[in-house]
């Protein structure tokens, strides 16, 4: 299988590193097995130059884009791998988009031919301006989705998966190891389940990754322009553990519930209640993080008078309970 990994500036080096090394240990653990490697690779950028990483460890590709295009065989795969940080703000996404517009046509050419693409976390942001991804939810880093929106307003994102597969086009979310967990759920798709087993424990690795609900801030973002909203999230942020809803706030910012309600949803993708949910769960995070705190204790220093409603609701928003959350992220 011929993979085609594209690189630009400015993207994510380790990413390409991981990618490498788990073909590699893939191909390892095939050999071992008595058969043959499966996977290989060449590494592209727009020019040919070396691109600079964000960590600004120069990688030189294999080839120019034109370079490869004159190659006689074809890649069965392209793989983007990130193409910009997730901390990156929206002009720098516009301008990786604008320079990458050459590559477009690639995109095309390569999906109907009925050619495979796999895209980590912002490499769906290129899936999405080559306009692939209309039906298919796209993956990101938590960090990216209020840009996608910006930049996609149409298109929809999937945050409760790590992969998700789409027949021809498999997406990745973002963080560390989501390349690693990628091309496990490659290599157990083409060389079976044993294989992936036996790769993720070279790798030292998890098989199957965590929910990616555990990873995400819940605080919804202060960058937007409505003033009133911003008041509002201020006001839920200082009094959060007392009774709110939806009157409460309406009457407090002189507005009805229903232009509230909408203005909160334009503003920052969610409602006024959905908001005291998120802060009351991220207040609730924190002290499973950083204090000794019994679970039902916290229940209530955060506002909830029903502890299984609170937990219930935990669980559906982290992806697991209050006491697997704090095995994960508090002291030890």
């Amino acid at each position: 299988m011929k993979a085609a990994l594209f690189l630009m500036d400015r993207c994510i080096g380790s990413s390409i590193h991981g990618i490498l090394d788990a073909l590699i240990a893939s191909n390892y653990t095939l050999i071992k097995s008595g058969l043959d490697p499966m996977f290989e690779w060449h590494t592209i950028s727009m020019d040919g130059f070396a691109v600079t990483p964000i960590n600004g460890l120069k990688i030189q590709p294999d080839y120019s884009l034109q370079q490869y295009q004159q190659l006689e065989s074809e890649p069965d795969m392209w793989i983007l791998p990130p193409v910009f940080h997730a901390s990156s703000n929206y002009s720098r996404v516009e301008q990786t988009l604008i320079h990458s517009e050459k590559f477009l046509p690639v995109i095309h050419q390569h999906y109907d031919r009925g050619g495979m693409f796999l895209s980590i976390c912002s490499g769906s942001f290129l899936l999405a301006k080559a306009g692939l991804m209309q039906n298919r939810p796209a993956l990101m880093h938590w960090n990216n989705e209020q840009h996608f929106h910006k930049m996609f307003p149409q298109l929809k994102i999937d945050t409760q998966k790590n992969i998700a597969d789409y027949g021809n086009i498999i997406c990745a979310n973002g963080g560390v190891l989501s390349y690693e967990h990628l091309i496990m759920y490659l290599v157990e798709g083409f060389a079976g389940h044993r294989i992936a087993v036996d790769t993720a424990k070279l790798l030292m690795m998890n098989l199957n990754a965590s929910s990616p609900l555990a990873y995400r801030s819940n605080i919804g973002t202060h960058n937007h322009s409505d003033d009133l909203v911003l008041q509002a999230q201020r006001y839920i942020e200082r009094h959060y553990t007392t009774a709110i809803n939806l009157n409460t706030l309406s009457e407090k910012f002189n507005i009805s519930d229903r232009q509230l309600k909408r203005r909160f949803s334009k503003a920052i993708q969610c409602s006024p209640l959905q908001y005291v949910q998120k802060i009351r769960i991220d207040r609730a995070c924190n002290l499973l993080e950083i204090t000794r705190l019994s679970s039902n204790k916290i229940v209530y220093e955060v506002g909830y008078q029903d502890e299984s409603s609170f937990r219930r609701l935990f669980k559906k928003h982290m992806g697991m309970t209050m006491e697997n959350y704090r095995q994960q992220f508090g002291r030890q």
